[in-house]
C-alpha cells in the first residue's frame, strides 16, 4: 500500500515503529492541509524539518521515542496544534516561541534534557496538562501555567531542582494531594552545592542542622537579603514600568474572559471601547518628529493595516499578549530589550498589594511548605522574590524565614 493511499481516507498518520531517520514529510508533498495527526513514536527521527508549519491543521503531533534534540520554532505557526508530544526525546531547549501556539491544551516534554522551561508557556491560556518530569530542570518559573487551577502541571523526578517559587506552591500545591508516591526532587537532605548555586540556608530540623544550596534562574543579576542591599538599577526601574504598560495594553484588547473550554477566535469589535481607550495611549507618542510610526500603530491595532506588514499576525484575536503589542507597536525596539520584554518578567513581587514585574534584580526569602503526597508529606523550600527590601521586610512579618547567605563560587 502507499503512503498517499494510507493518507487521504482519515488525514491521520500511524507510522509508530518504522525506523524512520528522518521526519517523512516529502512522503506526503501536497496532501499537508489534510493532515490532523501525526504519529510518529518509536523511531530514529534527529530533526524536525522547519517546514513543519505546512500542516496547517495539524492538531496532534506524537513524536515520542526518537532522538530529537531542538524543536524548530516554527512548530509555533501551527495554530489549530493542540497536543504536542515529544517526551523520550534529548530536548535541550524548548523555543520561546512556543507561545504563539495559542490552541495547545496539552504539551508532553518527559524524559528530555531540558535545564528550564520558557516563560511564554503562561501565554498558552488553553494549556490543560504540562508535564516536563525526568529532565534536569534547575528551577522553575513563578508561573509556568497561565491558570493555576484547570492546568495539571507536573515536574516529578527532577533531581537539580531545589526549591519551589511561593507563588506556584501557594496557587497549586497548598493542601492539595499530588497524584505521585514520590516526586524524586526538592530533598532537603542530601542537598549539595552545584556550580550554579546562589543562596546558602542555614536550616534546624529535628535537632539536626543542615546547609542547602539553591539555584536560581540565571536571569537574576542581583540577588539581595536584608544584610546585602542596593537599589535596582535605572535600567531594571524602565523596564517594569514599560512592561507593566504593554501588559495591560494587551489586557484592555482582550475583551473579555476566555473559556478554558472554546476553539473558536473571535473577531475584536472596531467599536470597542477598551480599543479606543488603549488607542488613546499613543497620541501623545511622536518618534522623531513624526506621527506615522503612531497612526500605522493605531491602524494595527484597529486590524486595518497590512497584515504582512506585522510578521503575519492575525489582527482578530479572542486574546492578546505583550509580545502583540511589541511586534505592532514597538518593532523599532533593540532585540535584547524586545527580547526581554516578549518573554516578560521571570517573576511578580510576592507582596500581593504590590505584584510589580521583576526582571534582574530581586530580594530573596526562603520558608518551608509542605507537599502532601499520596502515602506521605514532605517538607519543601519555597522561594520568595521581591521588588524591595520594604515588599519583603512586610512579606516576613506573617511567615518563618529561612535565613541565608550567598554561596561561595
Amino acid at each position: 500500500m502507499s503512503y498517499n493511499q494510507e493518507i487521504l481516507p482519515s488525514a491521520v498518520l500511524h507510522w509508530n515503529y518504522r525506523g524512520f531517520t528522518e521526519f517523512p514529510i516529502q512522503k506526503i508533498q501536497g496532501e499537508e492541509s489534510t493532515i490532523t495527526d501525526i504519529y510518529l513514536k518509536e523511531n530514529l527521527i534527529a530533526n524536525i524539518p522547519k517546514d513543519i508549519y505546512l500542516f496547517e491543521n495539524l492538531e496532534s503531533l506524537y513524536l515520542s521515542g526518537n532522538d530529537i534534540t531542538e524543536l524548530p520554532k516554527e512548530i509555533s505557526r501551527l495554530r489549530c496544534l493542540k497536543c504536542l508530544d515529544v517526551s523520550g526525546n534529548r530536548l535541550k531547549r524548548i523555543p520561546d516561541e512556543i507561545g504563539d501556539a495559542r490552541n495547545l491544551k496539552f504539551l508532553i516534554f518527559d524524559e528530555n534534557e531540558l535545564c528550564e522551561i520558557p516563560l511564554r508557556l503562561s501565554e498558552l491560556r488553553y494549556l490543560r496538562y504540562l508535564s516536563v518530569c525526568d529532565n534536569q530542570l534547575q528551577w522553575l518559573p513563578q508561573k509556568p501555567v497561565y491558570n493555576y487551577h484547570h492546568c495539571e502541571f507536573r515536574f516529578w523526578r527532577n533531581s537539580n531542582l531545589r526549591s519551589l517559587p511561593y507563588s506556584l506552591w501557594y496557587h497549586m500545591f497548598r493542601d492539595q494531594q499530588t497524584r505521585s508516591l514520590n516526586i524524586g526532587c526538592l530533598s532537603i537532605s542530601n542537598n549539595k552545592k552545584t556550580r550554579r548555586s546562589i543562596c546558602q540556608l542555614k536550616l534546624t530540623q529535628d535537632s539536626r542542622e543542615f546547609d542547602i544550596f539553591v539555584d536560581l534562574p540565571p536571569n537574576y543579576k542581583s540577588v539581595l537579603n536584608v544584610e546585602n542591599n542596593s537599589p535596582p538599577s535605572l535600567f531594571e526601574i524602565s523596564k517594569r514600568i514599560f512592561y507593566h504598560m504593554i501588559d495591560n495594553s494587551a489586557k484592555r484588547l482582550t475583551q473579555e474572559p476566555l473559556s478554558l473550554y472554546s476553539n473558536e477566535i473571535e473577531n475584536i469589535n472596531e467599536n470597542n471601547n477598551n480599543l479606543k481607550s488603549l488607542e488613546n495611549e499613543f497620541d501623545e507618542i511622536n518618534i522623531n518628529g513624526s506621527s506615522n510610526s503612531v497612526n500605522n500603530c493605531k491602524n494595527e491595532l484597529r486590524g486595518t493595516g497590512k497584515i504582512e506588514n506585522s510578521k503575519n499576525y492575525k489582527r482578530s484575536k479572542s486574546f492578546y499578549a505583550p509580545r502583540d503589542i511589541i511586534d505592532i507597536c514597538y518593532d523599532f525596539l533593540p532585540a535584547f530589550i524586545k527580547t526581554d520584554l516578549i518573554n516578560g518578567p521571570i517573576s511578580r513581587c510576592e507582596n500581593c498589594i504590590c505584584k510589580k514585574p521583576i526582571f534582574d534584580y530581586v530580594f530573596c526569602e526562603f520558608s518551608l511548605g509542605k507537599l502532601i503526597l499520596i502515602d506521605n508529606t514532605d517538607d519543601v523550600i519555597l522561594s520568595a522574590v521581591f521588588c524591595s527590601k520594604s515588599c519583603a521586610d512586610l512579606w516576613k512579618t506573617r511567615r518563618q524565614t529561612i535565613p541565608w547567605t550567598p554561596a561561595e563560587s
